[in-house]
């Protein structure tokens, strides 16, 4: 048995409208082509954000690990 409880997580996990409206914004601003997530940031597994976001017309590239860009 552990003598400590685990870590909490301090901040809370971005959700499906928090993506949208980051990836609206950035795509809305002059100029900007793309733009890229830390998924780990997203309450929504990897896999779901591109399925969903390729449905919507995104293409999406795994640049590492953790990281997804968006154009």
């Amino acid at each position: 048995m552990s003598k400590l409880d685990p870590r909490p997580n301090s901040k809370p996990l971005y959700s499906w409208q928090e993506l949208n409206e980051y990836l609206q914004l950035n795509f809305k601003a002059p100029g900007n082509l793309e733009t890229t997530i830390d998924v780990r940031n997203y309450s929504m597994s990897k896999d779901e954000i591109i399925h969903e976001a390729e449905k919507q017309g995104y293409k999406v590239y795994e640049k590492g690990e953790h990281q997804l860009e968006f154009k």
